[in-house]
């Protein structure tokens, strides 16, 4: 078991090929417990994590990888982070991340595939995205495929992470294309169950507001399909204004949508204009709202989780 202590950034750190972290513990890290950077063919099994100022479980530009039956709770960021790649060729599966940020959150991450595993109670739940901050734009490619998410932005959770604008949402296809989103159950999302919609070019916190971003990512040739979504705040499913062609919502299960009738019609390019206003009004508006609004607790302050099962 590694202990931070709140003062050690991180707890492992890869930069090698063929690295695998195996049946560990980590906690109270400033930043990230375990991380690989422009590591390929890398594994993270049997890991437990919690109460991280970043992330859980950070994989940046490694292809060939496997993320499986880990528990990530309390990351001020994102549980789980593959980004940045643009043949990821990886795999996240049954592994749960709870009371974070953001469950998954993917940056530019293609060809991800990302299935059975459990995100309750963050304050976003599966979100792959789109920005030109970060290598390999745009998001394209991923499957994401019998995942249980609930519970999205209905508890206090630390925050920091600028896509914390995209609370309560269940699953978000944030500006990427191609991606096939099916057999999930979404329950009980604080705004909207499952969501498409266009990012800015840029994450532009570092910049002069009025310094225009640049073009926004229009998601493309997404498919909707299969998936079971309920009580929701807003909309169970949910199309911005401004996406691109083939967003197609198909033999869903929902009680809502935004527009209405989004299912089962024609891959249409017409949003919702308040769905484009909630989502896509500038992240730092939206991440500023979120810490006046929700006061959230550090996260050192998040319960420790229950003891895992360790390899077998």
């Amino acid at each position: 078991m590694l202990d931070g202590e709140d003062t050690r950034r991180s707890g492992i750190v890869v930069h090698a090929d063929g690295v695998s972290i195996l049946n560990l513990s980590a906690h109270n890290f400033p930043v990230d417990a375990f991380r690989w950077e422009d590591a390929d063919h890398f594994r993270a099994s049997y890991l437990t994590v919690w109460n991280v100022g970043q992330y859980g479980i950070y994989v940046e530009g490694g292809e060939h990888g496997a993320v499986d039956h880990d528990y990530v709770s309390g990351a001020a960021d994102a549980a789980y982070y593959v980004g940045e790649c643009a043949h990821c060729n990886a795999t996240i599966e049954n592994v749960v991340g709870t009371l974070s940020a953001v469950g998954y959150s993917g940056t530019n991450a293609s060809e991800v595939v990302i299935r059975n595993s459990l995100w309750d109670r963050n304050g976003a739940g599966i979100v792959p995205n789109s920005y030109a901050n970060e290598a390999h734009p745009p998001q394209r490619r991923a499957a994401i495929v019998r995942n249980t998410v609930t519970n999205s932005g209905r508890v206090p959770i630390p925050i920091g992470t600028p896509l914390a604008g995209f609370f309560g949402i269940g699953i978000a296809v944030a500006g990427g294309n191609g991606n096939d989103v099916r057999e999930n159950r979404v329950k009980g999302s604080e705004r909207y169950g499952i969501v498409v919609f266009p990012t800015a070019r840029r994450i532009a916190f570092a910049t002069p507001v009025a310094r225009d971003p640049g073009p926004p990512w229009r998601p493309s040739g997404n498919l909707v399909t299969r998936n079971v979504v309920s009580q929701s705040g807003r909309a169970d499913l949910a199309l911005a204004n401004g996406v691109g062609v083939g967003n197609c919502f198909r033999r869903n299960a929902e009680r809502s949508s935004l527009p209405p009738g989004l299912d089962g019609a024609r891959c249409s390019r017409a949003g919702d204009p308040a769905v484009t206003r909630a989502v896509t009004g500038g992240l730092r508006r939206m991440f500023d709202a979120a810490l006046r609004t929700r006061r959230p607790p550090e996260y050192t302050e998040l319960p420790k989780p229950p003891l895992q099962t360790g390899m077998p």
